[in-house]
């Protein structure tokens, strides 16, 4: 049967629309990760040198054994933002004389082909057979191996059950984001001491072959799990109570619309982004990306000396969001854009609430970030400089540009690897956003100096919030003259 299952799924995504269109894309990708796993062999055949040499004394498998645990924890969080749920279309199967338990397994098993389990394979399998060997049993070095790839697997299966569980919990990101951070900040003040405990383990597991009992029970206990819920939730309607949840945070926003139209299509856009699964995915990505994303250079002195790069930091905490929502801001509804079109709505109203609905939460992110102050007073007045730009100049930007991206976008699919509506001008765009605030300041802080330089990028800022009714209204003349040519990029073809 899984054989059967197998065929099926190559069938559907060598016939699928997106495959065809996209060979060229494939293949690109196909190569780049072909090259990032030779070079992770390479490393791999080189590691045992590597660590001898990074060691100054202290074996390469000690070391190994106390540093391995960030490999595990890096890969964990990258998983989480790009490793896609093992999927299949299920429903014309539940009338067919399948075993459900049989789905379930295919399902679950079929999350072994996830890239990042061939990670451990080229990264420590060359390690195991060339070094280890010469200092251990092949017994003990089998096992060691087996240990790693263990929790490798014990990871994949827990990512996929917290995925799961997100898709309609989306608290569960929140948490899981923060205990990493907190994690992070405990082991870098020396009150977690995370290397002590996998240096611990490891070495026991050298001594006494015995310990591989955890990893194995870990690995099989989220793969039981896994299989358990996957099993008890393959009827759509096993889940309606759940994606209920979806629809009572929509209704904390329903007094916008109170606000006249402007304020009834702000809900109708949370509501978009709420109930589909890519614009999920995006704002569980870009929410607490953008507000973790300072913790990865503030405490570091080396960067806090380096000016231009708190700029380019300063502008992605409060402009995450607006610069990741705003890239397809008119592609979030391609697929019902000519109703839009034809609809009584005013194009202008239409745009005035697209740009709301990029300014609020930017807003609310820099108040959220504001704790960061204790850094130093100078990173909250980068952030609130930067943040007053990203409201008068990128969000009016954003507009502009919107009437460049013609390619449709499908909210069912998820957002993790998944090119489908991204376009070359999707990346052009991302330059004068990041790039453009940096390049101003090294312009005005060589004419005037560094304060002059940020009242300036402030006044900039505060002059296009000031404005920005009329450059709303440039926007949406811009938008008239190119609506038909965008349309007809929405349309399936």
């Amino acid at each position: 049967m899984k054989y059967q299952f197998t065929s099926l799924q190559i069938k559907r995504i060598f016939r699928s629309h997106f495959w065809q269109k996209s060979l060229a894309l494939n293949i690109i990708i196909g190569i780049l990760i072909l090259m990032l796993l030779l070079e992770l062999l390479f490393v791999g055949i080189y590691l045992g040198v590597i660590l001898e040499k990074a060691g100054k004394g202290i074996s390469p498998e000690v070391l190994l054994n106390k540093s391995i645990i960030y490999y595990f924890l890096a890969t964990f969080l990258m998983r989480f933002f790009l490793q896609e749920l093992p999927t299949m279309e299920v429903t014309p199967m539940l009338h067919l004389p399948i075993e459900k338990s049989r789905i379930s397994y295919y399902l679950n098993l079929r999350s072994l082909l996830s890239f990042f389990n061939f990670l451990p394979l080229f990264l420590f399998l060359p390690f195991t057979l060339i070094y280890m060997p010469q200092h251990f049993s092949a017994l003990t070095t089998i096992i060691w191996f087996v240990a790693i790839y263990f929790i490798d697997l014990s990871s994949n299966f827990l990512i996929i059950r917290i995925k799961r569980k997100s898709t309609v919990t989306p608290s569960v990101v929140l948490v899981l984001l923060s205990l990493s951070v907190i994690v992070v900040i405990l082991d870098h003040y020396h009150l977690l001491p995370l290397q002590k405990i996998s240096g611990w383990y490891f070495g026991e597991l050298l001594k006494h072959p015995i310990w591989i009992v955890i990893p194995l029970a870990t690995m099989l206990f989220f793969f039981w799990e896994n299989h358990r819920y996957t099993l008890n939730n393959l009827y759509l309607e096993n889940l309606v109570k759940k994606k209920k949840r979806t629809e009572k945070l929509s209704r904390h926003f329903a007094g916008l619309e109170n606000l006249g139209k402007t304020g009834s299509m702000i809900l109708n856009e949370i509501r978009l982004l709420l109930r589909n699964k890519r614009s999920k995915q995006m704002l569980m990505m870009s929410l607490p990306i953008s507000l973790l994303y300072g913790l990865i250079f503030f405490p570091q002195k080396e960067y806090m000396s380096h000016f231009y790069l708190l700029i380019f930091v300063a502008t992605f905490i409060s402009g995450g969001f607006l610069i990741i929502y705003g890239q397809y801001i008119l592609a979030w509804e391609s697929s019902q854009f000519d109703f839009i079109l034809a609809s009584n709505i005013k194009t202008e109203e239409y745009f005035r609430a697209k740009y709301y609905l990029m300014t609020i939460p930017t807003t609310l992110l820099f108040i959220l970030t504001i704790p960061y102050v204790y850094f130093g007073t100078i990173i909250l007045e980068l952030n609130f400089v930067f943040l007053i730009y990203n409201l008068g100049v990128n969000a009016p930007m954003l507009l502009f540009s919107a009437s460049f991206n013609r390619k449709r976008m499908e909210l069912d699919r998820g957002q993790m690897m998944n090119y489908q509506g991204v376009g070359i001008n999707n990346f052009i765009i991302i330059l004068p956003l990041m790039g453009g605030p940096v390049l101003l300041y090294m312009l005005l802080k060589s004419l005037a100096g560094q304060n002059i330089a940020l009242l300036i990028i402030l006044g900039i800022g505060l002059l296009g919030m000031l404005i920005h009714q009329q450059l709303i209204k440039w926007a949406t003349s811009f938008f008239q003259k190119n609506r038909y040519k965008i349309a007809e990029g929405y349309r399936i073809k």
